[in-house]
């Protein structure tokens, strides 16, 4: 459910998918009716010509750059350098609650054993009541533990895994573009194994210039596709930066009051414990 949440943020975040009729009608619509309306769209055809890719403006950018920024292998390797970051922000998080759940385990069982051992230390005479407050302390802090422990798993950790999913998206969209680039090369290596083939001695000028038009045509189109998958990934993730950038400021900014108001209450709590010394 946490996932969706932050599902159903990101795409709220976006000023072109909120305006989405199907995203509109997730929202409002039962989920009887959009079962219905859902059927619709399994039939829309999978967009494979450049002619069908739909775009706000009527035209697609498909603009050669030669700058290493639009590249796939510079796009590729940004991203690979931020998800591995990730991975060790989350092998790390891990680590930590595991620490934490030990510390609380720990913190509690010696609260226990300072609370057996003011039982066997007070009479009627002696109440050893500084053994009660260390051992109430121990408790207050396994408490808290577990406090933190749900607040850096639940909260930071699944965020930044959240984010590292987000950027996979963008690292899919990337191998397209890839695979575009390779299928480039195949159509230009067919043009230049075309020309050099001497079987081309045996068909008429008339054929041979038909088939390698036809080889030119393909190459073009294979052009195009590939500096549109390109320009798209590369405007993909400068808009996910974007949007990280605003999404990491927002929600750290909530959840670090939160984390706030857990080490201040640990801190007033411990404080009255405490105070019943003076």
């Amino acid at each position: 459910m946490r996932d969706f949440n932050r599902f159903m943020n990101s795409i709220l975040e976006n000023k072109l998918l909120r305006s989405s009729e199907l995203v509109e009608q997730f929202l409002t619509k039962s989920p009887e009716e959009f079962h219905v309306i859902k059927l619709k769209y399994k039939n829309v055809p999978k967009v494979v010509e450049m002619k069908d890719f739909p775009s706000l403006t009527g035209e697609l950018d498909l603009t050669n750059y030669k700058d290493q920024f639009h590249s796939s292998e510079y796009i590729l390797q940004n991203i690979e350098k931020k998800r591995n970051i990730l991975k060790e922000i989350n092998t790390n998080l891990k680590n930590v609650t595991t620490c934490i759940e030990n510390l609380n385990k720990y913190m509690d069982n010696l609260s226990k054993l300072f609370l057996d051992l003011k039982k066997e230390y007070e009479d009627k005479d002696n109440k050893f009541e500084s053994l009660d407050n260390i051992g109430r302390f121990c408790k207050n802090i396994s408490s808290f533990y577990n406090d933190k422990k749900i607040f850096w798993e639940t909260k930071i950790r699944e965020f930044f895994k959240y984010i590292n999913l987000e950027l996979k998206e963008v690292k899919d969209l990337c191998n397209q573009s890839k695979y575009a680039k390779i299928n480039l090369k195949k159509c230009e290596n067919g043009i230049i194994n075309y020309k050099s083939d001497k079987n081309n001695n045996l068909k008429t000028t008339a054929v041979f210039n038909y088939e390698l038009k036809k080889k030119q045509i393909e190459k073009q189109d294979a052009q195009k596709t590939c500096n549109f998958l390109i320009n798209k990934t590369f405007e993909e993730l400068r808009k996910i930066i974007y949007l990280h950038n605003i999404r990491f400021n927002n929600y750290l900014l909530n959840e670090g009051k939160k984390m706030s108001d857990i080490l201040n209450n640990e801190f007033k709590s411990s404080n009255s414990i405490f105070n019943q010394l003076n």
